[in-house]
């Protein structure tokens, strides 16, 4: 039935039922407000960074679960930089990051390894290395220009720079050559080989892109917070997975868009919102959202049964 729906009500009233959660939240005391609202859009701002890295890296028929201890050693190293200056300190979370998927992409390109198992090792990696720096204790900044930088009103300065990497992505992907190829290598990655694309220059360029944008993200929140933690973003890679799942990308590759990519964050943001207000337990709130990818994980798979390559 819904093959038979316009795809832009299949993708705000179906996969996923965007508008429905709406409707529904609209009931809850406080959702419409607009200091819920600024918080909602702080809270999206962040993980939706990441999202789009994570996207790109499943268009390409990867996937990424270091990118929360990555957002994590980008606010930290950002952080010990300011006193060098602010930018110091996006070019230190920028380069820890991007060095960070570099080192995941040459594991999966280079090595072989499974994307899974390579971002897990880089994951472990990369979140014992930060907490070894700080001693399991948050760096604290007293910058006034870098807390501003976590502020803005009445729309939050990460907001603008997710709508600003959103848009550069979107353009990336479907207006240049390279985008193309990103979606022909994640699609049959032999035949794009033989078609003459460097596959593995591609690949590694997608894990730097998702290294870089989680390190944005982690200089972003630890300007929010005003501290640089070497232990935040531990459920980063179930949420980010989860809103490029939703939003239309596929673990087979050679799927999703950003678009899509926004409104599966959109989707998560709103849900993990409405039971912040409702009072639920965060764990209840995980086993939520982990209860959530694995129905799209088991759809995803199934999907790939029925429609071989």
């Amino acid at each position: 039935m819904a093959a038979n729906l316009p795809p832009l009500v299949v993708r705000l009233f179906v996969k996923p039922p965007i508008v429905p959660l709406l409707l529904v939240a609209g009931f809850v005391d406080g959702f419409w407000s607009l200091g819920n609202l600024r918080t909602l859009a702080e809270s999206i701002s962040t993980d939706g960074i990441v999202v789009v890295g994570m996207t790109v890296v499943m268009i390409a028929g990867g996937f990424d679960l270091s990118v929360g201890a990555v957002m994590a050693m980008g606010g930290v190293a950002a952080v010990v930089l300011l006193p060098y200056g602010i930018v110091a300190a996006a070019l230190g979370a920028v380069i820890v990051g991007g060095l960070a998927g570099l080192l995941s992409g040459a594991l999966v390109t280079r090595l072989r390894i499974n994307p899974f198992i390579a971002t897990l090792a880089v994951m472990v990696m990369v979140r014992g290395a930060t907490l070894a720096y700080t001693d399991t204790r948050p760096v604290v900044s007293l910058d006034d220009t870098f807390l501003a930088l976590g502020g803005g009103r009445p729309v939050p300065y990460a907001f603008i720079v997710l709508l600003v990497v959103m848009a550069i992505a979107h353009v990336a992907l479907t207006q240049r050559p390279w985008g193309r190829h990103v979606y022909a290598v994640g699609a049959d990655e032999r035949a794009a080989a033989m078609s003459g694309l460097r596959v593995v220059r591609l690949k590694t360029q997608c894990y730097v892109i998702s290294g870089v944008l989680a390190g944005v993200a982690g200089l972003l929140l630890a300007a929010r917070l005003g501290t640089g933690s070497p232990i935040i973003g531990e459920a980063t890679p179930l949420t980010a997975a989860a809103a490029a799942l939703i939003g239309g990308a596929s673990l087979r590759g050679g799927e999703g868009s950003v678009g899509g990519a926004f409104i599966g964050l959109l989707f998560v943001g709103c849900l993990i919102n409405v039971m912040n207000l409702l009072g639920v337990p965060s764990y209840y709130q995980r086993m939520t959202i982990g209860g959530l990818l694995f129905a799209l994980v088991v759809a995803d798979g199934a999907l790939m049964r029925l429609r071989p390559r």
